[in-house]
Formats: structure tokens, sequence, C-alpha cells
């Protein structure tokens, strides 16, 4: 499976410029500040849900087949098969799955008798109004972001813990140049390497391969 095929925005209404991919424009201020609250019930958001057995391709064709904007990030992994190294695409994130819906559909998908996989990952460090954890929602522009980073094909791309990364400041960077044109982050140390950091609140951090000072300008 190609990259970009693991984004379908097939169901009309409530598309997110973000799994195009063709930019990165964002469509409120609003979506500039991180939040974990529970979205309002009518309106869509990124969802993240979890996903039993490795089943992340399995479950990601049945969301899919019922309309739904669904993403899996990936990247290769050599692996050995008959005594041969090969490079194959697998999940990035294990057992985690990216939905843009409201939260009435993904309940009643989550209530189907049909549903044997998934289920809600939640933000562990927040707590709604009736004092329970509520599903992560990652923010518009985190997520656009997120996405333009993951479908680039690159075996240099890592997903660490922000404790892996020693970040030189919190100044927020552009890449300029190169085959990271246009992500997002901040500046890192990550193995022994510049990089620029993706930060998913309550998940972690995506870095990109090794990154020239030169390919970074910082953003007012």
């Amino acid at each position: 499976m190609d990259t970009l095929t693991n984004v379908d925005n097939r169901r009309s209404g409530n598309l997110t410029p973000s799994a195009r991919l063709i930019s990165c424009t964002i469509p409120s201020e609003t979506n500039n500040v991180a939040s974990v609250e529970n979205a309002p019930i009518d309106l869509a958001a990124w969802y993240v849900l979890r996903v039993s057995y490795s089943r992340e391709q399995k479950v990601y064709d049945w969301l899919r087949n019922q309309g739904f904007e669904v993403y899996i990030p990936l990247h290769y992994e050599e692996v050995l098969s008959d005594g041969k190294r090969k490079r194959v695409k697998v999940p990035l994130l294990h057992n985690l799955i990216f939905i843009y819906s409201t939260r009435t559909d993904i309940d009643l998908v989550m209530k189907s008798s049909s549903n044997k996989y998934i289920s809600y990952y939640y933000a562990h460090f927040k707590m709604d109004t009736f004092g329970k954890n509520p599903p992560l929602t990652i923010p518009k522009r985190q997520m656009d972001n997120f996405i333009r980073l993951t479908s680039i094909e690159s075996e240099h791309i890592l997903f660490v813990s922000p404790q892996e990364c020693h970040f030189k400041n919190g100044d927020l960077v552009e890449v300029t140049n190169g085959l990271f044109e246009g992500v997002k982050g901040r500046v890192a140390r990550v193995n022994r390497q510049r990089r620029v950091v993706v930060e998913l609140d309550g998940i972690g951090c995506v870095t990109t391969a090794f990154i020239p000072k030169a390919f970074v300008k910082k953003i007012i």
C-alpha cells in the first residue's frame, strides 16, 4: 500500500485539508492551541483509537468501507523472509489508528456488533466534568503537520518518547529545503543528530532525519 493511500477522505462534508497533503492551510486560528478536551459531540475532530491484536490494516479497511476518513502512519522496516532481507511498510505507531469524525458517529461504531477490535485511546492527563479521562483528540494543525511528516517515505523517520528528545529551545521552526520541506516542529538532538521533532500530545514524538541548520527557519 502506497503511503498516501492510508489516508481516506471520501466522506463528503467533513473533509479536512490535512488528508489531501497539498498544503498546510489552517482553517481557523482556534486550532493553534493543543487540546485534548472532550470535543463537542456534534463536531468532527481527529480521534485516536486503540486497535487490539495489531489489526491496524483490518480496522482501517473496515472503517474506510463505512465512509470514515482514517489515517495510519507507516514506515519502512527490514524483515527477514525466506533467508532474505526485505523492506516492508509497517505501522509507525503500533495498535493506534486516527479517525476524523464526530463523537456521535464514532460512538455508534463502538457499539456496533461488528466492532471487535477498537476502543478509544484516552487522554490520561485530562479529566472531564464527570471526573473521567476523555477520549484523546489531536488538534487539526498538529495532525496536518503529523500527516505531512509521516507521509514522507524515509526509513530515518523515528517515533520516540519526549525523554529521548534533547530540545535546543522552545522555538518553533519550519524546514525550508530538502525531503522534509514544510514540516514544522522543534529542533532537538535525537540519536546524536539534529532533527526536527513533531509532537503529538498524549502519544509521543515523531522526528525527521538529520536536518542541516541552514535548512530550518524560525517561525515568528
